[in-house]
């Protein structure tokens, strides 16, 4: 489990999560007081990864199918968010699905490592892994910026928010982020071991650590730091001016209305920030993931010490749980879209109630229709006999 770190020319060995990680000390993190607690650790979150990674997936794949058929319905044809949010949906879904194969315990179940059947095919699972991460990322960053524009400039935002530019906008956050990524694919190689991994280069040539490293600071800027600030922002902003028009509206309109408009005002307020610092809390550990194992030259995805280890299982599950949770914030906090869930189960009840009343009086009408052509063979057999 654990694997010696290499040491890169005339530079001192950056501390690893449990101290310096030489040969030696790498030997004795296993084998201290604190191993058999992170071990521990370790195969506690390997259990909880049984049940949770299948019930996140179902869960989000789920949530996320309900989203786009809902933001297909009458209620959101209007809105230029819907395509925001159906661009994340289908982001999310793309990051639920490959996500499972960085799993070790998956790897161990497979009996093999189904990105590494091919070079090509190790670097493209990468470049559309980092794809739907860094995308989605942006969208999330696009319905706030929305959202920001109707409530900061209501009278623009028609002109503004325009499906035209929604689509422009999902097209080339797909555009620059896949390039991006299929650029820096250069590093997601098969090593020794049969395993595809994303960070693969010479952790020992200056060169080569300078070039992944800009890479990877563009890469998790266009991924967190950058969608971060944006909302970090925004998100206040939306906040002060909804509570600002809120107190004005109460000076405005009778008191039965008070309540539903500070209602409204307080559910929107709530939404936003909770999307925000949800985003923030569970994607930040995988920054500092990615950052940590450059700096200590090691692979993200690789064998490495037992503290490294607990914190890599730990950002994942974080991480998976935050593409499969957005459906559930919709749900708490939009009634509008509570309302068109409610309306897409009450479509299909009642279809499946006109199915089955369907067939119910198709049975009753060829039982009717049996009757009527026997009374008819009857009176005809009786004329004749009297004949």
């Amino acid at each position: 489990m654990t694997s010696a770190l290499p040491q890169s020319p005339n530079t001192t060995e950056p501390p690893s999560l449990l101290g310096n990680c030489s040969d030696l000390a790498c030997a004795n993190s296993t084998s201290g007081d604190t191993a058999p607690t992170l071990q521990t650790a370790i195969d506690i979150i390997s259990y909880i990864n049984y049940f949770l990674l299948p019930v996140l997936l179902v869960l989000g794949l789920t949530g996320n199918t309900l989203t786009v058929i809902i933001m297909q319905t009458k209620r959101y044809t209007h809105l230029t968010s819907r395509l925001f949010l159906i661009a994340l949906a289908l982001s999310d879904s793309f990051l639920l699905l490959t996500q499972p194969f960085n799993k070790d315990f998956v790897l161990t179940l497979l009996g093999t490592d189904l990105r590494a059947l091919s070079n090509v095919g190790c670097k493209a699972f990468f470049v559309i892994f980092k794809t739907a991460k860094m995308s989605s990322s942006w969208f999330l960053v696009f319905i706030c910026w929305e959202r920001f524009v109707a409530v900061w400039f209501p009278l623009k935002a028609k002109m503004i928010c325009t499906k035209r530019v929604a689509l422009v906008l999902i097209l080339a956050v797909y555009v620059i982020i896949l390039t991006y990524t299929s650029v820096w694919s250069y590093a997601s190689q098969i090593t020794h071991d049969g395993i595809c991994h994303p960070d693969v280069y010479d952790k020992k040539n200056p060169a080569e650590v300078s070039r992944f490293g800009t890479f990877l600071l563009g890469g998790l800027s266009i991924y967190s730091m950058i969608p971060m600030c944006f909302l970090v922002t925004m998100t206040p902003m939306i906040a002060f001016k909804l509570t600002r028009q809120s107190q004005k509206r109460k000076s405005m309109i009778g008191k039965s209305a008070k309540k539903s408009t500070a209602q409204d005002t307080n559910r929107t307020t709530i939404m936003l920030v909770g999307v925000m610092v949800a985003y923030i809390l569970l994607i930040s550990p995988v920054t500092a993931l990615h950052m940590s194992a450059f700096f200590l030259r090691v692979n993200a995805f690789g064998s490495n010490a037992l503290g490294f280890l607990v914190f890599k299982e730990v950002s994942q599950i974080l991480e998976q749980i935050n593409y499969a949770i957005n459906f559930f914030l919709y749900v708490l906090t939009s009634n509008m879209f509570r309302q068109g869930l409610n309306e897409i189960f009450q479509c299909s009840a009642w279809q499946r109630l006109s199915r089955a009343k369907g067939s119910k009086s198709s049975g009753s009408d060829f039982q009717a229709s049996t009757r009527r052509k026997y009374l008819e063979s009857s009176e005809t057999a009786a004329s004749t006999v009297s004949k």
